[in-house]
């Protein structure tokens, strides 16, 4: 593989946070339209953001440090290990999916490291705090296989799941439709010290296909703020989500297919 392409799949990570600058942006964009590995690649990213959401304010900030048994680490590897051996998680029912390939195990050396060392080294502190809540997810993503697809592209969720640290916080929803697709949604935005909590609801969507829905900001910046396989789920499901763009910079969100098919347009 080209340098070239070495250093577009390293810029990944930036483009799923959406802290990369909009000419970078736009060219990762036109390489994952091109190359499969990548968008394998940035399928297995997606769901950083909202893992993001899981790290508390203060633990961002430094102010805590979590104890042994709420380190996020070990809640996400327990559970990986416990999909692994086939233990039952408390999640709500999903329509089957086609097994998913499994996800290597990233060394220390791996690309998602070197991937979220260089965005560290690009931004300021804001950022590499979020960075560092997504490095503490990654080896739950990384040992996703089979039926965790959820892990990877997001957890859906029956329970509302608004940012603890700063709660009671005032949050705003927004709505969309689109009468061609047959898709409407609405998202609600709660704000965060690094950005914004989301937490989205959807329905229209044609069973299986996978759901993105990204943040649009000044412009055009786009930032990926969850994923999901659409289907049949019971009534007030809801996709958790976390995008490092202020809810005031947010001009609208939309959901796409996963061939990039624009599904529906939410202004906010």
């Amino acid at each position: 593989m080209s340098a070239e392409h070495d250093a577009l799949r390293l810029a990944l990570g930036g483009y799923v946070l959406g802290t990369l600058p909009p000419a970078e942006a736009e060219r990762v964009r036109v390489h994952l339209a091109e190359c499969a590995d990548c968008r394998a690649e940035h399928a297995r990213l997606a769901g950083l953001p909202a893992l993001l959401a899981t790290v508390t304010e203060a633990e961002a900030s430094g102010q805590t440090v979590p104890t042994a048994d709420e380190e996020l680490a070990d809640r996400l590897v327990a559970r990986a290990a416990e999909s692994a051996q086939g233990s039952p998680l408390e999640r709500p029912a999903v329509p089957a999916a086609p097994a998913a390939p499994a996800v290597p195990e990233v060394s220390a050396g791996g690309v998602l490291e070197r991937l979220l060392q260089r965005a560290a080294a690009r931004h300021r502190r804001r950022v590499r705090l979020q960075l560092a809540g997504a490095a503490a997810s990654l080896t739950f993503v990384a040992a996703a296989v089979g039926g965790t697809w959820l892990a990877a592209v997001g957890s859906v969720s029956s329970q509302a799941n608004p940012p603890g640290p700063t709660a009671p916080t005032a949050s705003r929803t927004f709505s969309g439709s689109d009468s061609a697709t047959g898709v409407s949604a609405s998202v609600k935005v709660w704000p965060s010290s690094w950005g914004s909590v989301l937490q989205v609801s959807a329905r229209g969507a044609p069973a299986g296909i996978t759901c993105r829905l990204q943040a649009v900001g000044p412009g055009g910046v786009r930032t990926d703020g969850a994923t999901w396989r659409a289907g049949q789920y019971p009534r007030g499901t809801t996709v958790p989500g976390a995008v490092a763009m202020s809810p005031g910079a947010i001009d609208h969100f939309e959901i796409l297919a996963g061939d990039g098919r624009k599904l529906v347009t939410v202004q906010a």
